[in-house]
């Protein structure tokens, strides 16, 4: 039976077993992030915690709606080998929530309320550097020596969480607001305490210009973020820095995901490493579709 479960409610134990177990269980639903990215959350499961499916709400002008929290791109419908079906739990969302903007995974069968195809790219680290190296496209190539050219070179000490946030805020102000440099920060802290994030910075004459972000969890890298003022973009620092990344072996075996993108730009330059697509879907509901189902209560 699938049950709607407030946020008060929920056995996080429980909850964080279910991802755990899951087959595709990501590291966006586990509690300890979804606490961090969402106002509230609520959910549906299934009878003891078989499937999960987080619901991030919001409230606006007294109406309450369900949207994909900032940082966060892939939610969706987790389960075992179970068979699930996916739009019995959309169907499942309480008929309060008047309005639903919401990314499913990449496992979730495409849903009648799917409205957009999302693209991510990933790369599998099974193999070794020089052979991920053959996939990387000329330009990529050229961009790595350019960097070797100028001295770009791995930072001694990597950018502090505090130092990352304070560096970031000053190239990317355009394009996120202080509540999002805010949560960004609180992931941030929170995944180098729990061992499940790591920073990475390359320099320019000993002075950080570029660093990566990156959360680990069960055998998946993903890239959250990433910073480069001009001069590490005038220098390459960026392509620098990830190949040295793909070149760690303790990451051999990882399957690295860059999360997207739907931008053509950032998805040639992901592809330029060799990064191959993946799929998954965005559902919508809008607020008169929504209302009608709930004055018909």
């Amino acid at each position: 039976m699938i049950q709607f479960v407030k946020y008060q409610n929920i056995d996080f134990v429980k909850w964080d077993k279910c991802i755990e177990k899951s087959i595709n269980g990501n590291i966006y639903a586990k509690t300890w992030y979804l606490n961090i990215v969402c106002e509230v959350w609520h959910a549906l499961v299934l009878d003891d915690y078989i499937a999960v499916m987080p619901l991030p709400s919001y409230k606006k002008w007294g109406i309450s709606y369900i949207s994909q929290p900032f940082m966060c791109q892939q939610l969706g419908l987790f389960f075992d080998t179970k068979e699930v079906k996916l739009d019995e739990f959309i169907n499942l969302i309480p008929k309060k929530f008047l309005k639903i903007t919401y990314n499913l995974n990449s496992s979730n069968l495409k849903s009648r309320y799917c409205i957009r195809k999302n693209t991510n790219h990933i790369i599998s680290l099974k193999k070794s550097i020089n052979e991920l190296r053959l996939n990387y496209s000329k330009s990529h190539i050229k961009n790595i020596k350019k960097a070797n050219k100028h001295n770009i070179s791995i930072a001694k000490n990597v950018d502090t969480p505090i130092e990352y946030s304070k560096n970031k805020r000053k190239v990317s102000s355009n394009f996120m607001n202080s509540c999002q440099f805010d949560i960004e920060l609180k992931i941030i802290k929170e995944s180098l305490a729990n061992g499940k994030g790591e920073i990475f910075s390359a320099s320019a004459d000993e002075v950080n210009c570029c660093s990566i972000f990156l959360l680990k969890d069960r055998n998946i890298l993903y890239l959250m973020s990433s910073y480069s003022n001009k001069e590490a973009k005038r220098k390459s620092a960026y392509f620098f820095l990830l190949d040295y990344i793909f070149s760690l072996e303790k990451f051999r075996g990882y399957q690295f995901e860059f999360e997207g993108s739907n931008i053509s730009g950032v998805a040639n330059r992901n592809k330029g490493f060799g990064a191959k697509s993946t799929y998954y879907y965005t559902i919508y509901q809008s607020f008169p579709h929504r209302l009608l189902n709930y004055i018909r209560i």
